[in-house]
């Protein structure tokens, strides 16, 4: 299983599927789920404690999610690698379909990562 988790194509194909996502809950379709969530955690709204409670929380589970393949801080290593990109924040509507987004399929993504770093990936 790891073998294909680190094939590049399969790589492509899954930084594809996250722009994809980002995009239809109102972000850059060149940005990430992870690298949109870690800019508003750690830069935009570092003083507005309601909004950066809704972006801390969204970073946990993902940073949860994908510690075992890249581990503690994914968020923010996402957030760094693309700094050149525009970080759109979106709606409340938007930010409602990202919350749902994430909130679902991250904790399925951890549980898969586990289970194949336990099963010898």
């Amino acid at each position: 299983m790891k073998a294909i988790l680190e094939n590049e194509y399969t790589g492509n194909l899954m930084v594809a599927i996250d722009q994809l996502g980002n995009a239809i809950a109102g972000g850059d379709p060149d940005s990430t789920v992870s690298g949109r969530v870690g800019y508003y955690s750690y830069k935009k709204y570092v003083n507005r404690k309601w909004r950066n409670g809704y972006w801390k929380t969204l970073r946990t589970v993902i940073d949860w999610a994908f510690k075992p393949l890249h581990g503690p801080e994914h968020c923010r290593q996402a957030y760094q690698f693309e700094l050149d990109e525009k970080h759109e924040h979106g709606s409340d509507v938007a930010l409602a379909i990202l919350g749902v987004i994430v909130l679902v399929i991250a904790p399925i993504l951890g549980v898969i990562n586990r289970l194949s770093r336990l099963l010898g990936g």
